[in-house]
């Protein structure tokens, strides 16, 4: 049996199920570390917060012991605000060890971007996508490799599947960086029309 009906045959290959199986490991695996990396940004952030509360309507925190810290500073690069309470009420309260060593009073940092559009989460976001293109090329040679063993069509349209998830997911991550370096509109750069 040559050519598509050869290439098409069922069942497949022993090497060619260990092969697709390998690339759904790695998907899994690249899916698991954006997931990972998204829970212990939102754990961080919650532990920063440490029982201060946001009151967004006021836009300031509130300490367990009632100081409120107030907005300091916005840092648009770090993509932060940073809020602080007094130095004299840090300096009489009776949680300062435990709470802040600074004697300027104590600091929140308040994330103004989500976590996608971090430099922590693109940098997940793009090595999640390099281990979903790993498995592509692995596919592709795969089906080149072994193109006359049964099944290896399977090979084919995994790494096409692959490569069309690459693709969407490279444009949208790109994306969102050409926007981020404009002046906010999709398809427009700044200082000129898109």
């Amino acid at each position: 049996m040559k050519g598509v009906a050869g290439v098409l045959r069922l069942p497949a290959d022993l090497e060619v199920w260990l092969l697709l199986g390998y690339v759904g490991v790695v998907l899994a695996g690249a899916r698991l570390v954006e997931v990972l990396a998204r829970a212990h940004f939102a754990r961080a952030w919650r532990l920063a917060e440490g029982g201060f509360r946001y009151d967004p309507h006021l836009d300031h925190y509130a300490c367990p012991q009632g100081e409120r810290l107030t907005l300091h500073l916005v840092d648009p690069e770090q993509q932060v605000a940073v809020y602080r309470a007094p130095a004299s009420s840090c300096a009489a309260c009776p949680r300062k060890a435990g709470c802040t060593p600074h004697d300027a009073g104590r600091r929140l940092y308040r994330p103004l971007a989500v976590w996608a559009e971090t430099a922590v989460g693109r940098f997940h976001q793009r090595l999640a996508l390099l281990m979903v293109g790993s498995t592509a090329a692995v596919a592709l040679g795969g089906f080149l490799c072994w193109a006359d063993r049964p099944g290896s069509a399977l090979l084919l349209v995994a790494g096409l599947a692959v490569v069309l998830r690459v693709v969407r997911e490279g444009r949208r991550l790109w994306g969102a960086e050409d926007r981020r370096a404009g002046d906010g509109w999709p398809g427009r750069r700044r200082g000129g029309q898109g």
